[in-house]
């Protein structure tokens, strides 16, 4: 009786969860009233209480998340009393996810984390890769866009293997997410759009609301809003038919944002605040968090200032608890904005300095990751010239042995045969003595023997053919080893000259970020507003210097790792020398350096935007660190053989004539000191050249000492 009504239970799970996977509310409900029965019920097994825990716990997770965590908690109780590693690594997993939900990303870390580890024991592939998805969801969230896609690539990798379609189109869809967030939005609507085709083969409307939402993020950050509309509203209906209440939230807040930049700001006021309710019963902070922020914005374009600092300040608290650090600092400028329009201009500095801490907190990792890459691209290429090496000794290795032992065969071949033709002698001998009737015989029998020999010294000569052959490859073989070696003294030499940059060119500044952090811990209380500026300054110009030369060597290592993709299109050139302009405004205004522009704004050229923006800001920086006080700094433009000339002129120092040759020289980087003491690292004319000469460019100086400097780089006009 107890085993018949089990059966029926599980059968009653098993039907009822088929009926709620395929979209059916009323299935759903009726799942959720056996769930509870199995629950209530005396005589239920653990097995069977977990299976029902577990499964509540999971269809609550979007509705009542609170209700959601106790009964994954219960079932990871329950997991831990039978003693079932997969099934605790399940419920940890539900756990995680719920916190995610929450906005609590250090717990969500945590569960996912203890949960990736038991999988990893016991080799559960399918289980690995949905928690290394989890995982990068949390560091994407968090803004730690590397790591993410380390996680999603790795989970893609898996589900690959086993051929799991359903999560590869969710990990397609993350790292798609991921590529929008850093506006790289070309490969974010591919990431989308493969993911929504296997979603469409698998006929999964959730995941299909996914992939319409995130496909409208991108092509509202590609400007077309009206398209943007069509996919939101797609995704919603879908949503409303799921009753998924926080990603009809999710929605609803997109929708809002869209509706902003529509300037259609009463319907933006709706959408956002029917968002902000969902979000606030499913208690999803991080996405609290988020509306407060855009209804701030709103207020503060309606010029309503209180309601504008309430939200910015409720999304801050959220914020910091959660840890969304973006979030933080946007919050920071918006309420440095504002009060500066409500003329309280003393709270308006003080968020601002708060912003700029912020700012270059995160700027700061983001620079530590770069020196990790330089490090770790490096340590990549020493290893394959490592393992090059180590082949070649192998086959020099296996040459010789086979060389030795030809050798040795020759050698054995030889005395055998010296031995066989003495033993014929002998008897021929024997032959002769004893019978001379037997005389011919033995003629025709030394005979035979002679000829055995002749085809014998034909088959060695034969053989030392073969060895001066594989003498002759022994020795090309060394030379390609010599050859290797040379290229490897090369990477050694240039590992020493990137790393003898980064130790000398980094000291100094980062010397003055360690005085200038000293005396703010010391005098800080003593010191008056314009103290503080002119410190923040200086200590703004540091951090500058050391973002410069990591950018530098960044873009250096990529250019000799064949990393940097040559990407041309038409450009307008003006653009690009406005934006740099603009960027370098305040270091020309410091040393009252006026900045000329004659460039012809209608200029097109077919060219990469990065590597073009790269020269001219590389030589903008080099012209100011060499132009004396009160200088002047003239960007002129001319047309010759169908390719488009930029030229950078100031009447600065001038570069003497024995430096001249070492201008765009890669053996040796050749630096000097700028009129106000600036140091350079050398990289930035050498990347000047590799970039102009990559898209089919000319770079040139002229140069008088104590007159001035012109650079002058081509681009074409055309594709060529």
């Amino acid at each position: 009786m107890i085993f018949s009504n089990i059966f029926k239970k599980l059968f009653l799970i098993v039907f009822f969860l088929g009926v709620s996977l395929n979209g059916n509310t009323s299935g759903a409900l009726l799942l959720h009233d056996s769930l509870l029965k199995i629950i209530e019920s005396d005589d239920s097994p653990d097995t069977l209480l977990f299976e029902a825990y577990y499964r509540l716990s999971w269809e609550l997770k979007s509705t009542v998340p609170l209700q959601a965590l106790e009964y994954a908690n219960e079932a990871l109780r329950i997991a831990e009393k039978l003693n079932r590693q997969s099934k605790i690594a399940d419920a940890l997993s539900y756990i995680g996810v719920i916190y995610w939900q929450m906005g609590n990303f250090n717990m969500a870390l945590v569960y996912h984390q203890e949960a990736n580890s038991i999988y990893t024991e016991i080799q559960d592939q399918k289980g690995i890769a949905r928690s290394n998805t989890n995982l990068g969801i949390i560091f994407s969230n968090q803004s730690y866009y590397d790591r993410a896609l380390d996680y999603y690539f790795k989970a893609l990798m898996l589900y690959e293997e086993i051929d799991n379609q359903s999560g590869m189109a969710a990990v397609l869809n993350n790292i798609g997410m991921v590529y929008e967030y850093q506006k790289d939005y070309e490969l974010a609507e591919r990431y989308h759009l493969q993911s929504l085709e296997i979603k469409q083969k698998l006929n999964d409307p959730k995941g299909m609301a996914f992939s319409y939402n995130n496909l409208g993020l991108v092509y509202q950050g590609q400007g077309e809003l009206e398209l943007a509309n069509d996919y939101f509203l797609q995704a919603l209906k879908i949503r409303i038919d799921l009753n998924d209440k926080r990603e009809i939230a999710s929605t609803y807040g997109n929708l809002g944002n869209l509706f902003f930049l529509l300037k259609d700001y009463r319907q933006s006021e709706q959408y956002l605040n029917k968002s902000l309710e969902l979000y606030k019963e499913v208690d999803d902070k991080s996405g609290i968090a988020k509306i407060y922020n855009s209804l701030g914005r709103l207020y503060k374009k309606w010029g309503n200032m209180e309601r504008s600092v309430s939200f910015f300040e409720h999304s801050m608290e959220i914020s910091k608890t959660i840890g969304l650090n973006r979030m933080v600092t946007e919050n920071y400028l918006n309420l440095a904005e504002v009060m500066h329009r409500l003329g309280d201009y003393e709270s308006a500095y003080q968020y601002q300095q708060k912003y700029i801490v912020m700012r270059d907190s995160i700027y700061s990792e983001e620079s530590r990751r770069k020196i990790y890459e330089l490090q770790f691209m490096y340590d990549r290429e020493q290893k394959e010239s490592e393992l090059q090496l180590l082949r070649k000794n192998e086959q020099i290795t296996m040459l010789s042995s086979q060389r030795d032992k030809l050798l040795r065969n020759f050698l054995i071949i030889g005395v055998i045969m010296i031995l066989v033709s003495l033993f014929l002698l002998y008897n021929r001998f024997l032959i002769l003595r004893n019978s001379n009737v037997l005389l011919e015989k033995q003629k025709e029998e030394i005979s035979e023997s002679n000829a055995q020999l002749v085809e014998l010294n034909h088959s060695l000569m034969e053989q030392k053919k073969m060895y001066e052959e594989l003498n002759y490859k022994l020795n090309l073989s060394n030379q390609k080893l010599k050859e290797s070696e040379k290229n490897l003294m090369e990477i050694n030499a240039t590992k020493d000259k990137f790393f003898s940059i980064i130790s000398h060119d980094l000291r100094n500044p980062f010397a003055s970020i360690v005085s200038f952090s000293r005396i703010l811990k010391r005098d800080i209380l003593n010191m008056n507003k314009d103290e503080l500026k002119e410190l923040a300054l200086e200590l703004d110009k540091s951090v500058l210097k050391i973002d410069n030369l990591l950018e530098n060597l960044l873009q250096w290592s990529r250019t000799q790792t064949g990393k940097i993709k040559y990407r041309p299109e038409y450009i307008a050139l003006h653009e690009i020398i406005k934006e740099n302009l603009n960027l370098v405004q305040n270091n020309a205004r410091d040393k009252n350096i006026i900045l000329i522009d004659t460039v012809d704004d209608d200029l097109a050229v077919w060219a990469d935007r990065n590597m073009t923006d790269t020269v001219i800001r590389n030589l903008l920086s080099n012209a100011l660190k060499y132009t004396e006080q009160g200088g002047e700094i003239k960007l002129s433009s001319y047309l010759k053989d169908h390719k488009v000339h930029i030229s950078v002129k100031d009447n600065g120092v001038g570069i003497a004539d024995e430096n001249k040759r070492k201008i765009f020289q890669t053996d040796s980087l050749h630096s000097t000191y700028g009129t106000m003491d600036e140091k350079g690292s050398g990289l930035g004319l050498l990347l000047c050249k590799e970039f102009v000469e990559k898209q089919g460019g000319e770079i040139f100086f002229e140069s008088e000492r104590g007159k001035g400097s012109v650079f002058t780089f081509s681009l074409p006009c055309e594709q060529f």
